[in-house]
C-alpha cells in the first residue's frame, strides 16, 4: 500500500498543479473536434448522433445536479419537465396543429413552460423531505407522461408528433447531424457558464448550506422554502431548454421518450459522475449514455474484425452466438461497471470537493460510539478517557 500511495502522490499532485483552465479547453476541444473526425472520416456518423444524444443528456444532468447535488433534494420524475419542453416544441412547430413558430421563440416559451410545471410542483411538495419527496416527484413524472399519452386532440397520443420542422437560425436551415451537433454544443456551454457562476454565487453557497444542514442555514438567516424553489424552477428550466433541443433533432416526439426509466438514467449519470460538480456530472452523462454503444461496437463489431473470420468460425458455438446476441447482455456489463465505481468510488469520477470530504469522513456520532465501545469497560460506566 505504500508503494502505491508512493507512486499515486506525484501524479496526483502534478494534475492538481494543471491550471482548471487547461482541462476546459482539452475538453472542449475534443467536443469541438467530433464532426471533424467525422468528416475526415475516421469515425462513422453514428458516432457523431451518439454524440448529440450526449450533449443532451449531459444537459440533463447538469440541470439535475442543481437540485441533486447543490440542494440536496432527490428528484425522481425530472424527465417531465424534459416532456414540458419537447412537446412545447413539437406542438407549435409541426403540420399537427398548424403552427411553425420561429426557433428562439421556442426556446424561450419551452424553458418558460418548463419552469411553470417546476414552480407547480415546487410549492406544495418542497416542504416535503426525503422519501417523500422522491415518491411526489416520480407521480409528477408520470402524471405528465399519462397526460401527454392520453390527450389525443392535441399530442396525438401514442401515435406521437411526426415532422417537427427543421430549426431555422439567421436564416440557415439546421438540417445536418453536424449542425445539430455544434447547437446543442453551444447551449450546453451556454449552460455550464451560467450553472458554474450561480454555483460559485451565493445562491449557491445558500443551497449548500441547505444540503447541509437545513435548521442551521434557516437560523443563519437563509429563506429555505424560496431558495429550493428557485433550485426547482432553475433545474426544470434547463430541462425544458434540452427538451426544445430534441425535439428538433428528433423531428418525432411521443410518450415513450419520457418514461421513469429516463429520470433514472439521469439520477445515475449525476451519482456517477459527482453530485455537486459540473465537470463531473458532464463526464458522468457522456459515459453512462456512450458506454453501452461502446460495448456494443467492441463485440459485435471491432472483435470480430480483429480476431477474422476464420478465428471466430473456430470459437465454440456458444461464444459465437454471446457476439451476434450481444445487445441482450450489453446493459448487464454497463449495469457492473456501475456497481463496481459506486462501491470504489462513492464520491464518483469527479466529485466535488465537499462531498469528497463528506464521502471519506468518518460520521463523528460513530466517532463518538466507538469511543464509547472502547473506554467504556462496565455497562454505563466510563473507566478511561483518551
Amino acid at each position: 500500500m505504500a508503494d502505491k500511495t508512493g507512486i499515486m502522490t506525484p501524479v496526483r499532485q502534478f494534475f492538481s498543479r494543471v491550471p482548471r483552465w487547461v482541462y476546459v479547453l482539452v475538453a472542449l476541444g475534443m467536443a469541438v473536434s467530433v464532426p471533424l473526425f467525422e468528416q475526415a472520416g475516421v469515425i462513422e456518423t453514428l458516432w457523431l448522433r451518439v454524440g448529440i444524444r450526449s450533449l443532451v443528456y449531459v444537459m440533463l444532468a447538469m440541470g439535475l445536479n442543481v437540485v441533486m447535488g447543490e440542494t440536496g433534494l432527490l428528484n425522481l420524475g425530472y424527465v417531465a419537465f424534459f416532456a414540458v419542453g419537447s412537446y412545447t416544441t413539437a406542438i407549435l412547430s409541426s403540420p399537427r396543429l398548424g403552427h411553425h413558430y420561429d426557433f428562439w421563440v421556442l426556446i424561450v416559451l419551452s424553458t418558460v413552460f418548463a419552469m411553470a410545471a417546476g414552480l407547480l410542483v415546487g410549492l406544495p411538495t418542497l416542504r416535503l423531505r426525503g422519501d417523500y419527496l422522491a415518491i411526489v416527484t416520480l407521480a409528477f413524472g408520470e402524471i405528465t407522461r399519462i397526460t401527454f399519452n392520453n390527450w389525443e386532440s392535441v399530442t396525438n397520443g401514442p401515435g406521437g408528433i411526426p415532422q417537427i420542422f427543421r430549426p431555422q437560425i439567421f436564416g440557415m436551415n439546421i438540417d445536418k447531424p453536424s449542425e445539430f451537433y455544434y447547437l446543442v454544443l453551444i447551449f450546453v456551454v451556454i449552460v455550464a457558464i451560467l450553472l458554474t457562476n450561480l454555483k460559485a454565487s451565493r445562491i449557491g453557497r445558500a443551497w449548500n448550506a441547505l444540503r447541509e444542514d437545513e435548521i442551521a442555514a434557516e437560523h443563519a438567516g437563509i429563506h429555505g422554502t424560496s431558495l429550493k424553489l428557485l433550485s426547482v424552477v432553475i433545474s426544470a428550466g434547463v430541462a425544458g431548454l434540452a427538451g426544445c433541443l430534441f425535439a428538433y433533432y428528433q423531428q418525432f416526439i411521443n410518450p415513450t421518450y419520457f418514461e421513469f426509466l429516463q429520470s433514472v438514467l439521469v439520477v445515475c449519470m449525476v451519482v456517477l459522475g459527482g453530485m455537486g460538480s459540473i465537470p463531473g456530472v458532464m463526464l458522468g452523462a457522456v459515459l453512462l449514455d456512450g458506454l453501452p454503444e461502446v460495448i456494443r461496437q467492441a463485440f459485435s463489431k471491432w472483435l470480430p474484425e480483429a480476431l477474422g473470420a476464420e478465428t471466430m468460425n473456430r470459437l465454440p458455438q456458444a461464444v459465437q452466438t454471446f457476439f451476434l446476441e450481444f445487445d441482450r447482455y450489453r446493459m448487464l456489463i454497463v449495469g457492473i461497471v456501475i456497481v463496481v465505481m459506486v462501491i470504489f468510488r462513492p464520491e464518483g469520477l469527479l466529485p466535488d470537493k465537499l462531498w469528497r470530504r463528506e464521502v471519506h469522513e468518518e460520521d463523528p456520532r460513530e466517532m463518538e460510539k466507538t469511543r464509547q465501545k472502547l473506554f467504556d469497560f462496565d455497562e454505563g460506566h466510563r473507566d478511561l478517557e483518551a
